[in-house]
């Protein structure tokens, strides 16, 4: 009789418990999980969401995602950097983060595979409704058939300003068939080049 295999323990919502994975092992033993779900039929997406106990240990599994499995898709969820009601408002690029990882949740119905991952104080708090940020997101690639009006008016509901010239996050501009977009999150702005209709 063949022994059993971790994977082969791990059933839909069924959760499981490692303890005693030495330190800086973590990476391995979810990425070697992430890939053995993703090789399944009906593989769920992501392949597996780690939840981490706080932000220092959810880095050092990121890091060791990047050492032992380069080719894993990691979307990361981290918590606030501070407490709800607090006077201090989160930062700005943990906010883009936890965006733009709900955004490709509520847009992506499948892929490769893929690890989650999050903190238990990232699972407490309270996020937008899946239709909600999959109707405030955009997605765009080139070659792709989009309205430039249409990224103008996103652009205006979610809050970018428009000044004349693009220097910060959250703001964007138009100049004929090109849009300087600059997202947060992101260290430098994008430009949509259009061509008619087409990106």
């Amino acid at each position: 009789k063949r022994p059993q295999l971790l994977a082969d323990a791990l059933a839909e919502g069924r959760p499981v418990i490692l303890s005693r994975v030495a330190d800086g092992m973590e990476g391995m033993v979810v990425a070697d999980l992430a890939r053995a779900l993703a090789g399944r039929k009906n593989a769920p997406w992501p392949s597996l969401t780690v939840i981490c106990r706080d932000g220092q240990r959810m880095a050092a599994v990121e890091r060791g995602l990047a050492f032992f499995a380069p080719e894993l898709e990691v979307l990361v969820f981290p918590s606030w950097d501070c407490l709800p009601y607090d006077r201090a408002s989160p930062n700005p690029s943990i906010l883009a983060r936890r965006m733009a990882t709900l955004a490709k949740l509520a847009r992506v119905k499948g892929g490769n595979a893929c690890v989650l991952l999050t903190t238990v104080n990232a699972t407490v708090q309270r996020v937008p409704a899946k239709g909600l940020v999959a109707a405030q997101s955009l997605g765009a690639a080139p070659g792709n058939a989009i309205d430039l009006e249409g990224v103008t008016q996103w652009a205006e509901q979610n809050g970018f300003l428009r000044p004349s010239t693009v220097r910060d996050p959250g703001e964007y501009a138009v100049r004929g068939g090109l849009i300087a977009l600059f997202p947060p999150g992101l260290d430098a702005p994008i430009r949509l080049d259009f061509f008619g209709d087409t990106l």
